[in-house]
C-alpha cells in the first residue's frame, strides 16, 4: 500500500480502510480500501490535503455513496460569506440543542454525527475521531473555516485564496442544493416530505428561493406561519 506524508503529531500507525466522502481518494485501489492512521481513522489523504489547506465544496469530487447526503446536509445549511456563521437549520436534540445529522458510515456503530462535523468531512476531509473545535464559539456554524482539528497542523497559509475558492464554490453550491431540491420534489416526493420534517419552513425556503435565504426572511415567514404578521 502507497505510503503519503505523515505530518508531524500525527499517529504514524497506517491501515487499510473504508473509502472516505472524497472518490479520488480510492482511486488506484483494487478492493475499495484506503490508508488511515490507526488510532484516529482519519483518511491519510485527507490529512495529507488538510495540512495544506486544501478544502473543496464540489459535489463532483465526493464518492457517489456520499453524494445524495452532501447534497441533502448543505441544503438545511444557511451559507453566507466566509468570514460568516453558516448556521445549521436541520435536526437538533430537543435537550442539548446540539445538531445532528444522519450518516451511516462504513466503519463503527454511529449513525449520526454533529452538523459540524459533517460539514469537516465534506470540505476539509475525514479526519476520522479526531475532535474538532470552532474558533467562532458557535457550535451550530458549519463554515468550515471556523474549525479547526485537534492534532492537525493548522492550515493558515492560502487563507486569502481559501476565502476566495470558498465564495465561488459556496454560491455554486446553492444553487446545486436548490436544484436538487427541486428534483428531489418531483421524482421522489416520499423522500422530499423526510426533509421536509427535519425543518419544512426553511427547505420550503430553499426550495422556492433562487436567492441566499436570508435569516430575516426567515424569521418573518414564521411569524406569518404563526398568525403574527400584521
Amino acid at each position: 500500500m502507497a505510503q503519503w506524508p505523515i505530518p508531524p503529531d500525527l499517529h504514524s500507525e497506517i491501515e487499510g480502510g473504508p473509502f472516505c466522502p472524497f472518490h479520488e481518494h480510492s482511486l488506484g485501489s483494487r478492493d475499495g480500501r484506503i490508508p488511515r492512521y490507526t488510532d484516529s481513522h482519519a483518511c491519510v489523504r485527507c490529512i495529507s490535503a488538510l495540512t495544506e489547506g486544501r478544502l473543496s465544496l464540489d459535489v463532483h469530487k465526493i464518492h457517489r455513496t456520499y453524494r445524495r447526503r452532501f447534497l441533502e446536509f448543505w441544503s438545511f445549511v444557511e451559507i453566507g460569506d466566509p468570514d460568516e456563521c453558516w448556521n445549521w437549520h436541520g435536526n437538533t436534540h430537543s435537550k442539548s440543542n446540539s445538531t445532528y445529522f444522519a450518516m451511516p458510515r462504513f466503519w463503527g456503530s454511529a449513525r449520526q454525527y454533529s452538523a459540524p462535523r459533517i460539514a469537516f468531512w465534506f470540505t476539509w476531509g475525514d479526519v476520522g475521531r479526531l475532535p474538532i473545535k470552532p474558533i467562532c464559539g458557535n457550535n451550530h456554524c458549519c463554515n468550515p473555516l471556523h474549525w479547526r482539528a485537534k492534532g492537525v497542523p493548522h492550515y493558515h497559509v492560502n487563507r486569502h485564496m481559501q476565502k476566495i475558492d470558498l465564495e465561488f464554490s459556496s454560491n455554486k453550491l446553492q444553487h446545486e442544493t436548490q436544484l436538487f431540491l427541486e428534483t428531489t420534489l418531483e421524482r421522489d416526493p416520499k423522500r422530499f416530505e423526510k426533509l421536509q420534517k427535519a425543518n419544512k419552513l426553511w427547505i420550503d425556503f430553499r426550495l422556492n428561493s433562487d436567492k441566499p435565504v436570508q435569516i430575516e426572511d426567515l424569521i418573518k415567514a414564521a411569524a406569518k406561519e404563526q398568525g403574527f404578521d400584521s
